[in-house]
């Protein structure tokens, strides 16, 4: 009792917590001088901070964009012509070892070399984007690449497809290698909440098999944790939110644009 007293305690001097629990006080005092409008708007904010940041819902959401790709089995996989790493699982650093800091999808990267250890395919692709600082041009998959060839983790060729917009680009960029090489079939690398979006624009785009190779997963679906309703809001749950969104409107997004087909969206 006494723990959970002190973990309650200390998240609320985090910021959502915070936040909340001003939100709480504030409705209260405003309840008590029969405010009774501006009190019950801000209840309600309070209890949607609450229910994002406190309670399974939104692990929920998130993980049933990646439970039709759970229990994908990397050594049962075909061999392909080429393994394609979607960007997004580091970003370029001034300090970190190979100027890249990877992110919570660093589990792409490391999938990617899983298959790579596999021998399921002769090429990795690495895409991802680009930045500029201070007139020095930074792109994730050069800096990747560059990481790899320093530690010469890789035997297969590594080609950086440069900074990329979007994942459509990516797929823009792998057709244009895919047509000149011949290759028939890829494996496609990406968070599991993003792939039904990733394979659709791929599918759509190239001429190419697609198969997917999730990782990534963020949810119960993958990690090991119990879901669990907390007394105090974190910030957790509202980053498992915007995945969700980001996914759910990404989707809308590029079947509105054509670049999902009817038959890739299937």
């Amino acid at each position: 009792m006494l723990d959970l007293a002190l973990r309650s305690a200390l998240r609320l001097l985090e910021p959502v917590g915070f936040v909340w629990a001003c939100l709480v006080v504030l409705a209260v005092l405003l309840l008590r001088k029969r405010h009774k409008r501006p009190a019950a708007a801000l209840a309600a904010l309070a209890v949607f901070i609450w229910v994002i940041g406190a309670t399974p819902l939104p692990g929920s959401l998130l993980g049933s964009l990646e439970r039709p790709w759970a229990g994908v089995k990397r050594a049962e996989l075909p061999e392909a012509d080429a393994i394609v790493l979607l960007g997004g699982f580091s970003a370029p650093s001034r300090e970190e070892v190979g100027r890249l800091h990877f992110n919570q999808s660093a589990d792409r990267a490391v999938a990617a070399l899983e298959l790579v250890r596999l021998g399921k395919a002769k090429t990795l692709v690495v895409g991802g984007s680009a930045v500029t600082v201070d007139g020095e041009p930074f792109a994730e998959a050069d800096l990747f690449k560059e990481i790899l060839a320093a530690w010469k983790a890789t035997e297969p060729e590594v080609i950086s497809l440069g900074g990329c917009k979007h994942t459509r680009h990516e797929a823009e960029k792998v057709a244009r290698f895919a047509q000149e090489r011949g290759w028939k079939r890829v494996l496609l690398v990406t968070s599991a909440s993003h792939m039904r979006r990733a394979a659709g624009v791929f599918r759509t785009t190239t001429n190419l098999e697609i198969v997917p190779a999730p990782s990534a997963f963020l949810t119960s679906v993958s990690i090991i944790t119990p879901d669990s309703t907390d007394l105090v809001p974190r910030a957790a749950g509202f980053v498992k939110l915007e995945n969700w969104l980001h996914e759910v409107i990404g989707w809308r997004v590029y079947r509105w644009r054509g670049w999902i087909s009817d038959e890739a969206a299937k």
